[in-house]
């Protein structure tokens, strides 16, 4: 049945279709609206058509806005671009992207030491944040094998101080950077740090690539260690926001296009939720989660759907 035909999915009371009638109940009742990026505002370059006249209705009804993202590629400022440029407003004070919120969490836990220094698997902006904040960085950048034998692989100097390893999107992801990173959590206290866990990143056209969670994985497999994880559906992103916007979360929405992340994030933190289906998830998959008998799967169910946020635009003319 095509996604416009359907009113509810599956049995319960939950994944409503947000026609506008209920969007104005439930705008009439909201201080705060959370926005995943991609997938959601847009997709690559190009806005999702509609949507940043949605946001710009929402600002112009003093709704307050913010956008959490999983993406540890860029930093805050450089999201702030983005959404300036596409036509969406705000500013880098309401980016909450995992490379920020990592920083964060790394002042916190490494106040105590002199000079906190991180090696990093991610790139240029995940470090841009860390050092903002005064954590140094090594590890950056391409790392090839050192030698030709394990022997060799383990006599590649570390540097000294370091306190966490942290793994984020990293297109320069290898053996070496994985040794040196296992090498690093067998020193004592030296924390172990994941940005996400997003097994795949969506592109254009059906395609995608190894996300972040793979390379976490890896790193907890060799190292025999769990992460700290900081991005969707952790908690302590949520807390990020919550700390500087003073958010209550019953008159807060989170919307997003993943169930395994935004929507979970949601219902974790007694959020509304809203399923926007320009991006990663599908109705097939609410039903599938809503007639598992997972219950982990059974709470990645939103409140209501949009095919896009563009559909809240008739509930906030007028």
């Amino acid at each position: 049945m095509a996604a416009a035909a359907v009113e509810t999915v599956g049995d319960d009371a939950r994944c409503v279709r947000l026609s506008a009638e209920r969007a104005r109940a439930l705008l009439a009742d909201v201080d705060t609206l959370l926005f995943d990026c991609d997938g959601v505002l847009w997709r690559g370059e190009t806005a999702v058509p509609g949507a940043p006249e949605a946001l710009t209705a929402l600002r112009a009804r003093g709704k307050r806005l913010g956008f959490i993202t999983n993406n540890s590629s860029k930093t805050r400022e450089a999201y702030a671009e983005k959404l300036q440029r596409l036509g969406f407003g705000g500013d880098r004070l309401e980016v909450f992207g995992t490379a920020y919120c990592t920083a964060l969490y790394l002042r916190r836990r490494l106040s105590g030491a002199p000079g906190p220094k991180a090696y990093v698997l991610g790139g240029e902006a995940l470090a841009a944040e860390l050092r903002a904040v005064g954590v140094a960085c090594v590890g950056v950048g391409p790392e090839p094998l050192q030698g030709d034998s394990p022997s060799a692989w383990l006599d590649a100097p570390l540097e000294p101080g370091v306190g966490a390893v942290v793994v984020g999107f990293d297109p320069h992801f290898s053996y070496m950077k994985l040794s040196k990173a296992v090498r690093y959590l067998q020193q004592p206290g030296c924390l172990l740090v994941g940005t996400n866990m997003d097994n795949r990143l969506p592109l254009e056209n059906g395609c995608f690539i190894a996300g972040t969670g793979c390379l976490v994985r890896a790193v907890e497999m060799a190292a025999q260690r769990q992460a700290d994880i900081i991005g969707k559906p952790s908690r302590f992103i949520f807390d990020c926001v919550s700390r500087e916007y003073g958010i209550n979360p019953e008159r807060t929405v989170m919307v997003g296009d993943r169930l395994d992340t935004d929507i979970l994030l949601g219902v974790t933190c007694g959020l509304k939720t809203i399923l926007t289906l320009t991006g990663v998830s599908t109705l097939g998959d609410v039903k599938s989660n809503q007639e598992s008998d997972c219950m982990s799967k059974k709470r990645m169910v939103p409140d209501f759907y949009v095919d896009s946020i563009a559909d809240l635009l008739p509930a906030l003319q007028g």
